[in-house]
């Protein structure tokens, strides 16, 4: 890891900020708060989301091909049905990893915040290789929601709406995290992963001229 951070300071980059995997919520709140393309894209999907369940849930209604009280208890069922995506939504993420090069690649979860997660041990990534890798979950289990949608009875419509809704939901860490590294663009952001002690370190080109680049943003590490 030494020799790693070595290589970045010789290329011009310091350290502008450091998360314990459980203080991974501070940056994605930052990147969430920040009203971004990414931030408006998050609320755009949940919010596209919850209307077409509404309308999908009046339509169904009034044609008779749904009551109410099933129509509930089907998108309902959307919810705990997203949890069985968790595997799925974290093997995504592991396999952009390693399209772009990472071999060692661990998962994990932090069962107090109910916190799921994969990284790359001591892998450098920059701000388009980020925002693809974790992008990657949503648009491929939104595309699967959608196809599949198309294809079951009208039960499964409304089971489908749910877990879309709530795998959006479910999602706000990866466009939080993709908007923070956003805020830092123009310096050429990274990241890496010390899997072993449970940190995230972010470093920069540091800009002096720039009034959003932190004199010396870290925090204190939290050991999963």
């Amino acid at each position: 890891m030494e020799e790693l951070i070595r290589s970045l300071e010789s290329k011009g980059y310091s350290q502008f900020a450091r998360y314990g995997f459980r203080e991974l919520v501070l940056p994605l709140r930052e990147g969430l708060q920040a009203r971004n393309i990414y931030q408006r894209l998050f609320m755009s999907f949940f919010f596209l989301g919850g209307v077409f369940t509404v309308l999908s849930g009046i339509y169904w209604r009034t044609s008779g091909l749904l009551t109410v009280p099933a129509f509930l208890g089907w998108m309902l069922l959307g919810i705990p049905s997203t949890f069985l995506l968790v595997p799925l939504h974290e093997l995504i993420h592991g396999w952009m990893f390693r399209w772009y090069g990472a071999r060692d690649v661990r998962y994990g979860v932090i069962w107090r915040y109910l916190m799921f997660y994969a990284v790359a041990h001591a892998f450098v990534i920059n701000y388009r290789q980020f925002r693809y890798i974790a992008m990657a979950p949503f648009a491929i289990i939104s595309g699967l929601c959608v196809i599949a949608f198309c294809l079951v009875p009208v039960e499964g419509k409304a089971l489908l709406l749910g877990l879309y809704t709530f795998h959006t939901l479910c999602c706000a860490g990866d466009f939080g995290l993709c908007g923070y590294f956003y805020i830092y663009r123009h310096q050429n952001p990274v990241s890496f992963d010390d899997a072993n002690t449970g940190t995230s370190y972010f470093y920069a080109i540091q800009d002096t001229n720039s009034p959003v680049y932190p004199a010396n943003n870290t925090s204190d590490v939290e050991n999963p």
